[in-house]
């Protein structure tokens, strides 16, 4: 995990509103969000984009996940990517597993004693190719 500083983006593509505790059962819509968008894109961009935004409260809370590009023309949602301070972790594996796993460390390490504190402005996932990703969390500055 390291320190990143991000520019302000612009991701097209689609959303739905959930929360961590739909994800963890049955009746989770991130794996059918993804199904239809690779169903309209069959050859995705070079980098997909999964922003998670519009946080209603914590980890705990509804937020907004868009999956998209920085650019496509058919998008039904345009979503922005706060620029700010991240903490990027770096994922490798089979997908969705390995996405999965690499949440699990994030909270994990979000929950340690003097971790740095989440924003919870925009967060997001820059897959890189079939078995490759970045996860990255905005935090708040730590004060000068």
């Amino acid at each position: 995990m390291k320190l990143q500083k991000m520019q302000a983006l612009t991701v097209h593509g689609i959303s739905v509103r959930t929360n961590n505790q739909t994800e963890s059962g049955p009746d989770g819509k991130i794996p059918l969000l993804w199904q239809r968008y690779m169903a309209a894109h069959p050859q995705p961009a070079a980098e997909i984009y999964a922003v998670y935004a519009d946080y209603a409260s914590d980890v705990n809370g509804d937020y907004t996940l868009t999956v998209g590009s920085l650019q496509d023309l058919n998008a039904e949602t345009v979503t922005g990517v706060a620029a700010g301070d991240y903490l990027a972790f770096e994922v490798h594996g089979t997908m969705p597993e390995a996405i999965i796993r690499g949440w699990q460390t994030v909270w994990t390490y979000f929950s340690e004693p003097g971790a740095p504190q989440r924003a919870y402005r925009t967060d997001l996932e820059i897959y890189h190719g079939p078995a490759s990703a970045t996860i990255l969390i905005g935090i708040v500055p730590p004060a000068p």
